[in-house]
């Protein structure tokens, strides 16, 4: 978490990174309809503003993109085995999944 401090879109987001709670959501497929597969972490400040930040890799270029998004895609929720991949709540994320699938 600490490369994600250093590189938020935002210095409320890095200052909330510090002294707020950090849920990481897990993989997705992709974030948008068409966008390349990412991660997404959740980061409430200590005031209650919420982000949802989007960290997706652009395998060619080797680099990595981070920016915020309102809604949460959990239709492209991919979950897994392994922590990064799977969040911190894995079973209420795929429950989130299956209701939007619905």
């Amino acid at each position: 978490m600490e490369w994600l401090e250093n590189n938020a879109p935002r210095k409320a987001i890095e200052y909330a990174m510090v002294d707020g709670t950090i849920e990481l959501l897990g993989a997705f497929s992709c974030i948008a309809d068409g966008s390349n597969p990412g991660w997404i972490v959740k980061v409430i400040s200590k005031r209650g503003l919420s982000w949802n930040i989007v960290i997706t890799v652009n395998t060619f270029r080797h680099k990595y993109f981070v920016y915020t998004v309102k809604k949460i895609p959990w239709k492209y929720y991919m979950g897994g085995n392994r922590p990064l991949y799977a969040g911190d709540k894995p079973e209420v994320y795929k429950e989130l999944k299956n209701a939007q699938n619905k």
